[in-house]
């Protein structure tokens, strides 16, 4: 798998001495019976660990013998040596039988695996598995393009106007928020990037400048940053905001929220006889 390993933070990287402890538990759990394969994730896969690091080896085996090896090597909540253990044992049957994308090959799953590290692989079933599994076809890259430009609108346009007029700054500065996230989960979609996982990763992807619109990092992460205290600020980061959106080939389906309400009372217009008589007064 190709590893963007660009990223390091402050904090030493301990990427050495977790890439050789992963090294000595895989071949231990690789005389196993039943074990398939053994890829190293989170950090090892993306190529820096630290004090905050879990060591992450995802055990492949097969379906019948499972349950039982997870009884011993997925137990959870251990640490070794300062370094804590997360070592869940998957069935490879399912996982190679499990659609992609779904629920099992979710958007997360596929940016974990993309970005792992082969340790125990005999005969090419883990590699095989991946090349299937990690696609991102166009039809779910359309479909999420839909769900976060609409996401978009309507925290950027739509709440920001309601909360604006109610003049409640702290449900501005959020909805700010909330539109930079899927701002970012928009680029992400746009460029075939599988979406990272949001509680620690948001920003993976810009801040390893693995797309084009990493250069406008800095207009992104404004809501994020910057002290929103009055609403002529949350204007300004706003209309930052929306100009980039349209640089970058967003486009909206509604201008404002008048144009919304219009269009409801055209559907309202349109709804059978019946709908009109149980939802009027």
């Amino acid at each position: 798998m190709e590893i963007v390993n660009k990223l390091i933070y402050h904090n030493t990287n301990r990427y050495r001495e977790f890439l050789s402890a992963a090294k000595i538990i895989s071949k231990k759990i690789a005389r196993i019976r039943g074990v398939v394969g053994i890829i190293a994730t989170g950090g090892i896969g993306r190529g820096y660990c630290d004090g905050y690091s879990d060591l992450d080896l995802i055990v492949y085996a097969d379906d019948n013998r499972t349950k039982d090896i997870r009884n011993y090597i997925a137990v959870g909540w251990l640490a070794y040596k300062g370094i804590e253990l997360d070592t869940p044992v998957e069935s490879y049957q399912k996982a190679l039988n499990h659609k992609s994308p779904s629920r099992y090959w979710s958007q997360v799953i596929r940016w974990d695996r993309e970005n792992s590290k082969v340790l125990f692989d005999p005969n090419d079933k883990i590699k095989k598995l991946l090349e299937k599994k990690l696609v991102f076809p166009d039809w779910e890259q359309k479909r999420l393009l839909r769900k976060y430009c609409w996401e978009i609108e309507l925290h950027l346009k739509h709440y920001f106007e309601m909360w604006e007029k109610r003049g409640e700054i702290v449900n501005l500065a959020q909805t700010l928020i909330r539109a930079a996230e899927n701002i970012v989960l928009w680029i992400y979609a746009k460029n075939r990037k599988f979406q990272p996982y949001i509680p620690k990763w948001l920003f993976y992807h810009l801040e390893n400048k693995a797309v084009s619109e990493s250069q406008f990092f800095d207009i992104i992460k404004k809501p994020f940053l910057e002290p929103i205290e009055t609403i002529r600020r949350a204007r300004q980061i706003q209309k930052e905001l929306l100009g980039f959106c349209e640089k970058i080939g967003l486009q909206y389906r509604f201008k404002d929220v008048k144009e919304i309400l219009n269009k409801e009372g055209d559907n309202w217009k349109k709804a059978t006889e019946k709908t009109k008589y149980y939802l009027s007064w």
